[in-house]
């Protein structure tokens, strides 16, 4: 039985990971971006915009962006390299409830021996969470059945939950699902989304930060036990206020919560949820 460690195990991400500065800087972790245009103009996410680069076009651009999958070329090329340097390549992507990515991924995929392919089911910094804990495993060593049995766990077992500043990016850019049920915008209500089979669905409306964050507790319960290992990650699209209150009322809540890593929303995800969202991805373990 082969022992899967960070010296013969790849990941492959797309970039709505929104992978924190110096994420790719590490061995064995590859990078396959999405594409936002703004009229003429292309840029891979990730890649060619930071996140503060690319609100401050959405800001002074007159009309939304629009965003384009990776295409299986894409995949094919990457999946070549990783496995010229790896023997297993583990690949997680953006739920195809939200992005054909996956499914390029997937046909991509069906070229190489020992590519795992996954529909995390979820977006934004759920999957470097992912990515780092699949990562701690491999550090000490573990069995394929084992590391696959983990990403299975996490892509049906795990939780985002997002404070959306605005809907206004989510109605235009058709990615509001279920959570069109929610009426924000209107004398300071803002909605709390989360996602549910990989679609974003509302969880609670709420006025002001102390009843969101009431909100977070709220859902803590709902997911968690007080006794539960929770690994988390806070995301953000320029707000920086508001994600440390969310990690106190989390590590207040769960005593034995671990604290991961925190990421900033790029590109594609911020063209889709706009500025001012605060977030947090968690797993109970």
């Amino acid at each position: 039985m082969t022992e899967l460690t960070l010296e013969n195990t790849a990941i492959v991400l797309d970039s709505t990971c929104d992978p924190p500065p110096g994420f790719f800087d590490r061995p064995g972790l590859y990078l396959v971006p999405l594409t936002v245009h703004f009229g003429d103009e292309s840029f891979r996410d990730a890649v060619d915009l930071s996140s503060e680069q690319f609100f401050a076009k959405l800001e002074a651009s007159d009309v939304l962006p629009t965003t384009s999958q990776p295409t299986v070329a894409d995949f094919t090329a990457v999946y070549e390299e990783a496995r010229a340097a790896y023997e297993h390549v583990f690949s997680f992507h953006l739920s195809r409830k939200m992005s054909g990515t996956c499914g390029a991924a997937m046909k991509a995929a069906e070229a190489f021996e020992h590519v795992h392919v996954y529909d995390t089911q979820t977006v934004t910094g759920a999957m470097a969470l992912l990515t780092e804990r699949l990562r701690g495993m491999l550090a000490r060593g573990c069995s394929l059945e084992e590391a696959q049995a983990y990403v299975i766990h996490f892509c049906t077992d795990s939780h985002l939950l997002i404070h959306a500043a605005t809907l206004e990016y989510l109605r235009k850019g058709g990615r509001i699902g279920r959570a069109a049920s929610v009426v924000g915008d209107v004398f300071d209500v803002k909605p709390l989304i989360h996602n549910v089979e990989g679609e974003m669905a509302a969880f609670v409306k709420v006025r002001g930060q102390k009843k969101a964050l009431a909100a977070v507790a709220k859902f803590l319960d709902e997911y968690s036990k007080p006794d539960d290992h929770i690994a988390f990650a806070i995301i953000d699209a320029l707000n920086d206020e508001e994600p440390p209150l969310i990690r106190e009322v989390i590590e207040r809540q769960r005593p034995h919560a671990e604290f991961v890593l925190k990421t900033r929303v790029g590109a594609v995800v911020g063209t889709h949820i706009g500025p001012g969202a605060a977030a947090f991805a968690m797993i109970v373990e």
